[in-house]
């Protein structure tokens, strides 16, 4: 057999890395550089982290949602106490409502990557997490609320773990299912 032959050339693979011809078919690794093929295992090993960050950054919405929801009685209880109107708690209710929310979207998203269907849904939840911390600081923003030091952690949380999982998401869309 001879290797120069076009069909011979045509079955060559190359190394990704450093552009070698792989010799061993069977081989895990180029024998050159040392890079692993097996990329598959890679790529799913990233969507199971996004998975996980994604259903991570839902339990820091869910405390977000909480947090929001206890600074709204607190707010109730001393303007009512001192006869005062209340109506102004009524963004605690907003920004809290939509960290529960956007909680729930990010698990059902966090779940649908550890099976690996839904590309578009999952990155679509995890976008709709991402905007929920930024919807919370709008809130407090517009309704004059001040900086609470106990809504930063869960809030800064949910963003770097949102982008982390978009990311690991879109490098490992291979793994995800057509249907």
């Amino acid at each position: 057999m001879d290797p120069n032959t076009e069909e011979n050339k045509r079955e060559v693979m190359t190394c990704a890395q450093c552009g070698k011809p792989i010799l061993d078919k069977e081989s895990s690794f180029c024998a050159y550089c040392g890079v692993s093929f097996d990329l598959e295992q890679i790529s799913s090993g990233l969507t199971n982290e996004a998975a996980i960050l994604a259903i991570v950054a839902a339990v820091f919405s869910i405390a977000a949602g909480v947090s929001g929801l206890n600074y709204y009685q607190s707010y109730i209880t001393y303007y009512t106490a001192y006869g005062m109107d209340a109506s102004g708690s009524f963004g605690f209710l907003l920004f809290s409502s939509f960290a529960f929310i956007a909680a729930a979207i990010g698990f059902a998203s966090g779940i649908l990557a550890l099976v690996k269907k839904r590309l578009k849904v999952i990155v679509i939840g995890i976008l709709i997490m991402f905007a929920s911390p930024v919807f919370t600081f709008v809130a407090l923003w517009h309704f004059d609320y001040g900086f609470l030091d106990s809504l930063l952690l869960p809030e800064i949380s949910i963003i770097a773990f949102s982008i982390i999982s978009i990311v690991f998401i879109i490098k490992s869309r291979a793994n995800f299912s057509h249907a």
